[in-house]
């Protein structure tokens, strides 16, 4: 009679250790959806992503977009700049005339130093904005001459660094937005995979609720 207690009694055990077993590893296959199991071998597989890098102009790149912004300004200007003083010169110039002059100037300014940033920052950022470089100049230029009528209420004769600095704000102007505000081209994003294996063991062990010692042999 106690020995079929003491069968019933570990067969009652036996089935609480299965049940539990089974639900725990059903829970597990569940709540993870990334696990493949295969006969004997379970694989994991985790896309890790790698930090991304920020964008930014190489040295040689801005020093680039400065002296060829700055270049281009000048050398489109400098026809109608040229054809105003000669006009102011030789007493055949009106106010409108002269005016229109003065606009084709800054203009030409503003838009030749747009070019030249855009065209040596566009080598390193192929979505740059033309138009928006273009806009910002204008940005830089209406900076410059709230400066400069700043400076000409303060002194008699603007100082020669707030002369530069008004020179300079077209090509600073577009410089800002080619490198702060600008998109950049989207690049596809790098990560690696890590695997790992889990065999049927494993799951098992990482199953069990917890161990019950059935037999206890001494010597």
């Amino acid at each position: 009679m106690r020995s079929k207690l003491f069968l019933i009694l570990v067969f009652i055990c036996s089935s609480i250790i299965a049940q539990n077993n089974f639900k725990s590893l059903r829970q597990i296959e569940t709540d993870t959806n990334t696990l493949h199991y295969y006969e004997s071998t379970s694989t994991v597989t985790c896309f890790v992503p790698d930090n991304v890098v920020s964008h930014k102009y190489s040295f040689i790149n801005l020093s680039g977009q400065a002296l060829v912004g700055s270049a281009l300004a000048v050398g489109l200007s400098i026809l109608p700049f040229s054809a105003a003083i000669g006009s102011a010169l030789s007493g055949e110039s009106t106010e409108t005339s002269t005016t229109a002059l003065g606009i084709l100037t800054i203009s030409s300014y503003l838009f030749g130093a747009a070019v030249g940033v855009h065209w040596v920052a566009k080598s390193q950022n192929s979505k740059l904005s033309f138009w928006g470089t273009v806009g910002y100049s204008v940005i830089g230029g209406g900076v410059g001459a709230i400066l400069a009528t700043v400076l000409a209420s303060q002194y008699r004769r603007i100082p020669a660094f707030g002369g530069i600095i008004v020179a300079l704000s077209p090509i600073i102007g577009s410089m800002i937005y080619a490198s702060f505000i600008s998109d950049w081209p989207q690049e596809p994003q790098k990560g690696s995979f890590v695997k790992n294996s889990l065999n049927q063991k494993d799951l098992f062990e990482h199953s069990k609720l917890f161990n019950i010692e059935l037999f206890r042999i001494k010597l």
